[in-house]
């Protein structure tokens, strides 16, 4: 459990049950959402109470230090479920069988440990997993890419998700959605009523916001970099992101010599990556690019406000956070055109047809030639996380 600030008056706010698996391990997209939404719920006292469920049991101590608000009261038999839940699930995520086993090992928890909160509080599913239970709930559903893109997915990861939208359907829970964009897919192709969507769209990261190239200098030296002169890719290395495109655009436009700017790729290996890999390897051997893995919020933040551009064609997105975020680090940005992002963004970005690579390359012409002239975007913050806590707390009311 966690202790919230003492509001004025708390006799109407919500109890919250939060799914807070994804804050296990290293942080990605909906990782990140269920941290900033935490850490924005309790700062701003909209919750009278907050819990995190980690599948097998309340999650606290070393889950509590990603997030320095909230204030750890778990036990040490916490912490052993906690282990032994991160064991499970990395099991569970390479193998069909084991995931099918900690599917009925986390619903039999979820409905025993669960139970006792069913008339107080609502259970909010960050991650499209709804578990066994018989309160309110209220799941957010960031994109339909298992069911519109399965490929792109393990066979458990499809199944799951889709397990628990459907779930969600069946049962009428509010659902969340990132963009307009999704809120239309669930209209359209499953028949959601409209009345059950909310459109919240995601924020930048607070700390996101332009840097001079003083500020940038630790970063750009550890790797070799100039000063808003290289490209940047951010998210997992897997097919939906359309990074094979990318290289090809990339390595075409340095062979024309279009520009003469590097490649830094940030992101984690993802499913079906190989030959996204092997193409990222060649670039790597051959001088023009650079692969970061993962990295933690402080690199990538300089990174967005050091880089001349973020290069994001994602073939399909619920949302776009790193375009947001770039967008925030005032860095121009290359994204596809139809897509979340032209939802959000607009005008300040280049738009280009993620399935062209020359269109794609165009657009880094572009955006590298504004960078030589000296052009630079000035950056829109008047969304923050604050705001997407406000607007998905009314629902914590509602369902």
């Amino acid at each position: 459990m966690i202790r919230m600030p003492a509001p004025r008056d708390s006799s109407d706010l919500p109890n919250l049950i939060l799914g807070g698996a994804p804050l296990l391990g290293d942080l990605t997209g909906i990782g990140y959402y269920t941290r900033h939404l935490a850490e924005a719920l309790v700062e701003q006292q909209l919750l009278s109470d907050l819990k995190l469920w980690g599948d097998l049991g309340f999650l606290s101590d070393d889950v509590i230090n990603r997030l320095p608000q909230l204030i750890p009261t778990a036990a040490d038999s916490a912490n052993k479920r906690r282990t032994l839940g991160r064991t499970l699930r990395r099991i569970a995520s390479k193998s069909y069988a084991a995931s099918l086993l900690y599917h009925s090992i986390s619903g039999r928890a979820a409905a025993w440990r669960l139970a006792p909160y069913r008339e107080t509080h609502v259970f909010h599913s960050p991650n499209f997993i709804l578990p066994r239970y018989e309160g309110r709930k209220v799941i957010t559903v960031h994109d339909l890419s298992v069911i519109r893109f399965p490929q792109f997915h393990r066979k458990q990861m499809v199944e799951m998700c889709e397990r628990g939208i459907r779930l969600a359907i069946e049962e009428q829970a509010n659902i969340v959605v990132d963009s307009d964009l999704v809120s239309q897919e669930l209209t359209t192709q499953l028949g959601v009523k409209q009345d059950l969507i909310t459109t919240v769209h995601l924020a930048a990261d607070d700390n996101c916001r332009p840097r001079g190239e003083l500020e940038c200098r630790a970063v750009l030296a550890r790797w070799g970099l100039q000063y808003q002169s290289f490209f940047l890719s951010v998210g997992t290395i897997e097919p939906r992101k359309n990074l094979l495109r990318v290289f090809e655009a990339f390595r075409a436009g340095r062979q024309q010599r279009d520009f003469d700017w590097p490649l830094v790729v940030v992101g984690g290996p993802g499913w079906k990556s190989q030959k996204e890999h092997e193409a990222l390897r060649a670039l790597c051997a051959d001088g023009l690019a650079i692969y970061l893995s993962y990295v933690d919020d402080v690199t990538l933040h300089l990174l967005y406000s050091a880089a001349g551009a973020l290069v994001f064609p994602s073939l399909y997105e619920g949302f776009g956070l790193p375009v947001a975020e770039a967008l925030a680090s005032g860095c121009p940005v290359v994204t596809s055109r139809g897509s979340a992002m032209e939802e959000f963004a607009g005008h300040r970005v280049v738009l280009v047809d993620p399935m062209d690579s020359t269109a794609l390359r165009d657009g880094m012409v572009l955006v590298s030639e504004d960078a030589n002239a000296g052009n630079r975007l000035a950056p829109e913050l008047e969304r923050s996380w604050r705001d997407v806590a406000v607007e998905t707390s009314r629902l914590y009311r509602m369902s």
